[in-house]
């Protein structure tokens, strides 16, 4: 994005200020934070729920990721609006707080926990079901411990260790996902009873049920919603309105043909399917072993395992200890979350807390199996992508009538706004049930700290 570009008039609002009175460091650049946010989402994340995809879309998983795609783009529209008016580290929770009152703010916030408090617990389960195929003597929750502490060792270490790990992890990630690539097409071009590079591995007219596709999206938009962790490091950007919205671009772009790439590949090595029919959670490394043979498969499990149970958990537990420390400074939460150790950017209360919520959630949460996980999981992040959009129409539309950018402030967000709630209520009956009763306690919450302990939640 050009600079200045996209706010229009929105730039004369009352842009919180951040100088003097941040608590934080601002030293990350927009590179920094497109690594930050890569590893969060991860270019190889399609590989630990392909086969599922693969399942629910009826082949055309690359399709799923295209069309999830959409809901990335619109809101990252919507971001960069936000941002560069409320720059702070609580994201939508503050903008829809400024914007929609206390109480919408509020439950926007309680919909982000719902995603942010069950990611590195999901990240754990998606990173020792890996593992599990292929040493299926050793229970998953094992491994899932293993994770546990590796994450909580590092994140207590603070923000530079963080971004440190994750660039060599990024490195790693990208070298096999290079790997599967360059072999996986050597071998569709020298099979030809694979079909070749068939464009009906993308999509197939005769398959093509809009339902069974929107259930495949609702599971394969897990994969992108880690976009918006990047809006939870505004105080420490360098560049707080034009670096975030920058680097939540760069992100979706690249992201959308990793994703779409390797599904696509996939597809074509096993348009049918039949290599991981009755073991859909390794759909991937099934695959891969057609390309590579076994050490391909394991190098393929093991890549996801560390990326999804170390790296990736490492950034859901930074990320949501930095949305608690917002909210408890705003009065949403207890005041010792909202405390930062001295000379750090840890929430170091907060960042406990999580620790300790995620390791009883992994016992709570294991027995649902790992794409109930991520449905509950996406509830909360489409929930509040919507709301996202929402914002921009009412503050840019409504409240500072800017009329006359009608696709930035009108459109593009409603169309935004639109798909997150068709794929929202596309999710499993479980997740919903979840969502709505998670929704529900937050409203008697909210409801007691307002009017039962006459608790007034700070917009600052």
């Amino acid at each position: 994005m050009a600079k200045g570009r996209g706010t229009g008039s929105v730039s004369s609002a009352p842009a919180q200020k951040t100088s003097g009175g941040n608590p934080f460091k601002q030293t990350l650049t927009v590179f920094d934070m497109v690594i930050y946010g890569l590893i969060s989402m991860v270019p190889i994340a399609p590989m630990a729920i392909y086969g599922s995809v693969f399942e629910a879309s009826g082949g055309m998983p690359a399709l799923a990721y295209v069309i999830g795609f959409t809901a990335v783009l619109f809101s990252v529209f919507s971001f960069a609006i936000m941002i560069r008016t409320f720059p702070s580290s609580g994201s939508i929770y503050t903008y829809a707080s400024h914007i929609m009152g206390r109480a919408m703010g509020f439950l926007t916030g309680w919909l982000m926990l719902l995603q942010y408090l069950i990611t590195p617990t999901l990240m754990y389960i998606i990173g020792g079901t890996a593992l599990h195929g292929f040493l299926p003597d050793i229970p998953v929750w094992v491994f899932c411990l293993i994770f546990w502490v590796l994450v909580a060792f590092i994140s207590l270490r603070g923000m530079k260790a963080t971004v440190k790990v994750n660039r060599i992890a990024l490195v790693g990630e990208l070298v096999v996902l290079g790997l599967f690539t360059v072999m996986g097409l050597y071998y569709v071009l020298h099979h030809p009873e694979t079909g070749g590079l068939s464009a009906k591995a993308f999509i197939d007219p005769d398959k093509f049920n809009f339902g069974d596709m929107m259930s495949s999206v609702s599971l394969a938009v897990l994969s992108y919603v880690g976009f918006g962790v990047i809006a939870t490091l505004t105080q420490e950007a360098k560049n707080e309105r034009q670096g975030p919205p920058r680097a939540m671009m760069i992100m979706a772009l690249i992201l959308l043909v990793l994703f779409a790439g390797q599904c696509y590949i996939a597809t074509c090595i096993d348009p049918s399917g039949s290599s991981f029919a009755h073991n859909t959670n390794n759909g991937f490394y099934e695959v891969a072993k057609m390309v590579g043979g076994q050490w391909l498969s394991v190098l393929c499990a093991v890549a996801v395992a560390l990326a999804q149970g170390l790296f990736t958990a490492l950034v859901g537990q930074t990320s949501v200890s930095l949305i608690l420390f917002s909210m408890a400074k705003g009065g949403s939460l207890p005041k010792k979350l909202g405390t930062l150790k001295k000379g750090t950017n840890l929430p170091l209360t907060a960042t406990i807390f999580v620790m300790v919520l995620s390791l009883v959630l992994i016992f709570v949460m294991l027995p649902m199996g790992m794409d109930s996980v991520a449905k509950v999981s996406n509830f909360g992040a489409l929930a509040t992508y919507g709301i996202l959009n929402v914002c921009v129409i009412v503050y840019c539309w409504f409240q500072k009538k800017e009329r006359r950018h009608i696709f930035r402030h009108l459109v593009f967000p409603l169309l935004g706004a639109a798909i997150c709630f068709v794929i929202l209520f596309s999710l499993s009956d479980v997740a919903l049930l979840v969502g709505a009763v998670w929704l529900g306690a937050g409203i008697v919450y909210y409801l007691v700290l307002k009017y039962g302990l006459h608790r007034t939640i700070s917009l600052s």
